[in-house]
């Protein structure tokens, strides 16, 4: 009797499915299809140069691909006209094709330290930022503006929200991408998300199932490792996906990540893990919308069994979208041989007909649902660039996320805001030539001392100098954890002006538990303009300190 009620308690606590019609179009268009268009649908690639190439082309018209994804990296992105123009020129050449189909044009436009668009449209602060306004209206503000002015430029698909629980201060790769530890919140914000991109008609993809939140190796350099039991995956991981699916997230990223209480098989991550895709995530989950890999090109499988091999392995797994994007060490031409060993596996019955029609036949129907199955209707909205994009509207509720997210953990000698006598110097080490100092708006008086990333000795004792003459220090810091030289110049200006620091974390929070005895701590979650925009306003008096720390400190 207890496991009859605890069964249809799960089948209640589970989202429905979406009822399961028989599309005549559908059907139609992938009974005609060659077993290479079909192979073809399920890889999305990346590809190098600003425009239209000979290659691209090919891989279109001859592999009949079902989408690209654009790098900054590999020269994708120029400005939005090009961009708007490469992406309309993709969808023309499939419409020149006897049953081309429209691809799915995917970018990483999350908010925070992962955007591929960064001149001339809104850029958000990080889903961390978002959380710690604790307001889901900003939430829904942020996903509403990134598929508006991602529809104008030509995309359908944006590989966001990330949908992790950063449960471990030591993680390299998610951090501030997540929402925070609490998963509650991250459901919330995460299912908040999900709603305005099916709304506005933007394929979405919560990431990255099972979890990668609880993990100390970037997947992008190495295979990471959970080693969550299956009830911690249920209380922390899996409750932001659950709440993304119950939102109708059209579909899922996978985790290049070791879960043994899901996927006992070593070195198995669960991208490649039949238990985890058709298992959990299919039958327990009862999620039957696009499972979409992360890059195959990455750390993870590449340092393993590699790129090509596991493209098989994960179609063999249940994924339906093959993702390939601009990895470090990987080339087009592997996408090619990606393609070539899926359909050899296809032909000698390694890789099942029935698993690739099932996948071929759920991207089809995301496609017409999304219209995008018919590359011709496609309309080009290029036209709208300078109204819709980058507008002051959408880039004033980017600037009201930032404004609400800075997080005052403690001023014990009430050092802020700034007054107009204070003699102060800024010490901020250069993470890139591109860092946004400008927008700190110092105030009259007030001196910048830039360093290198990691403070050299020079930088040291241009610090000290400089510290001597004034009343306050503000001294910021990026993820200091693993960068020991800043550590150390913060830990020297403390020790020289105990009454006068203020120590700014402009990476990750966790930073603020490293200098426990600082007077004065303040977060901002990442240093996109507008959050040193917020920093300054905050530190000047101007706006007050309105948020809260949405993760544990060690």
């Amino acid at each position: 009797m207890r496991a009859l009620i605890l069964s249809l308690m799960l089948l209640m606590l589970s989202p429905a499915l979406p009822a399961k019609a028989a599309d005549p179009t559908v059907d139609k268009l992938l009974a005609s299809m060659t077993l290479e268009e079909k192979i073809g649908q399920m890889m999305l690639v990346a590809f190098k140069g600003p425009a239209m190439s000979p290659e691209l082309g090919d891989m279109i018209a001859k592999r009949r691909i079902g989408g690209v994804i654009l790098y900054s990296s590999w020269g994708n992105v120029e400005n939005l006209r090009q961009v708007a123009a490469l992406n309309a020129s993709i969808q023309a050449e499939a419409a020149r094709l006897q049953r081309g189909v429209g691809l799915f044009v995917g970018v990483d436009q999350e908010g925070g330290p992962v955007n591929r668009l960064r001149q001339g449209v809104t850029v958000f602060p990080s889903q961390m930022a978002v959380a710690a306004t604790g307001n889901r209206e900003h939430a829904k503000a942020m996903a509403r503006i990134l598929a508006s002015e991602l529809s104008v430029l030509g995309f359908n698909l944006d590989f966001s929200p990330v949908a992790d629980v950063n449960s471990n201060p030591d993680n390299p790769i998610i951090g501030i991408r997540s929402f925070g530890s609490d998963p509650n919140v991250v459901s919330r914000l995460t299912a908040a998300m999900v709603e305005e991109f099916v709304r506005l008609r933007m394929i979405c993809t919560p990431k990255h199932f099972p979890g990668h939140g609880d993990t100390n190796v970037d997947s992008h350099l190495g295979l990471p490792r959970s080693n969550h039991d299956r009830k911690t995956l249920e209380r922390m991981d899996f409750p932001p996906f659950a709440a993304a699916f119950k939102a109708q997230a059209p579909a899922v990223m996978t985790a290049h990540v070791e879960v043994p209480a899901l996927e006992p098989a070593k070195d198995i991550p669960a991208t490649l893990s039949n238990r985890v895709l058709e298992g959990v995530l299919r039958k327990d989950m009862r999620f039957d919308g696009l499972i979409v890999t992360d890059s195959l090109g990455m750390g993870a499988l590449s340092k393993g069994v590699g790129t090509v091999r596991a493209s098989v392995m994960a179609a063999k797994a249940g994924a339906d979208v093959l993702l390939f994007g601009a990895d470090i060490g990987h080339e087009p031409e592997d996408q090619v041989k990606a393609f070539d060993a899926l359909v050899a596996a296809a032909k000698s019955g390694e890789l099942p007909m029935a698993r690739v029609d099932r996948a071929v036949a759920r991207i089809l129907e995301v496609k017409k649902r999304y219209g995008i199955l018919d590359p011709a209707a496609i309309p080009d909205r290029s036209m709208e660039i300078p109204f819709q994009v980058g507008n002051p509207e959408n880039l004033q509720a980017a600037l009201a996320i930032a404004q609400d997210s800075v997080t005052l953990l403690h001023d014990r000698l009430k050092l802020l805001p700034f007054r107009s006598k204070d003699r102060i110097l800024v010490v901020w080490p250069q993470r890139t030539p591109n860092d946004p100092v400008d927008m700190l708006g110092l105030p009259p008086g007030a001196a910048l001392l830039r360093t290198d990333r990691e403070p050299s000795s020079q930088d040291f004792r241009n610090a000290v100098e400089a510290a001597g003459i004034v009343d306050k220090v503000v001294v910021i810091t990026y993820d200091a954890a693993r960068n020991p030289a800043q550590q150390g110049l913060v830990r020297t200006l403390l020790a020289m002006k105990p009454q006068g620091v203020i120590h700014v974390a402009l990476g990750a929070p966790y930073d603020l538990s490293l200098f426990p005895d600082a007077p004065a701590s303040v977060a901002t979650y990442g240093d996109v303009p507008v959050s040193v925009q917020a920093l300054s306003a905050a530190l000047s008096g101007r706006i007050p300190f309105t948020g809260r720390l949405p993760v544990r400190l060690p």
